[in-house]
């Protein structure tokens, strides 16, 4: 679902604020808009072996469908309390695929507010998460020894790096996160769960 403008517009002090902010009084044309003429959607193209391609073409002759598999991603939004521990309770849409990874980040003071950038995370100086999905724990083994402010995050740094590899399927030798360890804890402090 798409939020307001708030959210997705970052501007410097000295610039008006976007269209959510600041509406025109008498109706005219707004330079502030966006025009986009042309869109184009990537699709990557496989081209089978020739004995894969010899059982697609059995398939398309005898006029069978095919799955195709997609990825479904939800986004869910809360406010966290100013406690030490707290629970959330994840809400699963009904969909055909079940969850792969949970990804969570956090922020403080960015929401509705075009002065911060909302694609930059805060680490909050936490020290443990974990997810309990049916009665099973991920991770199994505490996070127990992270600490930002003491530079101690290498693990989760790494369970975020291994994420690019899992999602696109790509060996670890030629996928890079392009994230380095400073920069995960200043800006993309998110934590993936497998």
């Amino acid at each position: 679902m798409r939020k307001g403008d708030n959210d997705a517009i970052f501007k410097t002090g000295a610039v008006a604020a976007g269209p959510n902010n600041n509406p025109p009084a008498i109706a005219e044309p707004d330079d502030r808009k966006v025009v986009l003429t042309k869109l184009s959607w990537y699709m990557p193209h496989v081209t089978p072996n020739l004995q894969e391609k010899l059982e697609l073409y059995k398939v398309i002759e005898s006029k069978s469908s095919l799955p195709v598999g997609y990825r479904m991603i939800q986004c869910d939004l809360i406010p966290v309390p100013q406690m030490r521990n707290f629970t959330w309770q994840l809400s699963v849409k009904s969909a055909p695929e079940n969850p792969r990874w949970i990804i969570v980040a956090f922020q403080t003071d960015k929401s509705g507010d075009q002065q911060h950038n909302p694609s930059i995370f805060d680490h909050c100086n936490l020290t443990n998460m974990f997810v309990m999905l049916n009665s099973r724990r991920y991770p199994e083994i505490d996070y127990d020894d992270t600490n930002f402010t003491q530079q101690k995050f290498s693990r989760v740094y790494g369970d975020a790096a291994a994420f690019r590899t899992m999602f696109y399927n790509v060996e670890e030798l030629i996928s890079s996160p392009n994230i380095t360890p400073v920069d995960y804890k200043e800006l993309f402090p998110m934590f993936v769960f497998t």
